[in-house]
């Protein structure tokens, strides 16, 4: 199930830099293309604010 981040983002980067499909797009608060998103949990394992879910 691909992963959603929360309105806890705080658009720190962390995620983006290790998704290995670039499905992370940035804003105020980061979004998941859950289309292209592989479910590899990389981003999750990563977030320093826990703002990453599995949709």
């Amino acid at each position: 199930m691909p992963r959603r981040i929360t309105d806890s983002c705080i658009a720190c980067g962390s995620c983006v830099a290790v998704c290995p499909v670039d499905c992370i797009s940035e804003g105020d608060i980061y979004v998941i293309d859950e289309d292209v998103c592989i479910d590899c949990g990389a981003c999750q394992d990563e977030c320093p604010t826990e703002s990453i879910k599995e949709a």
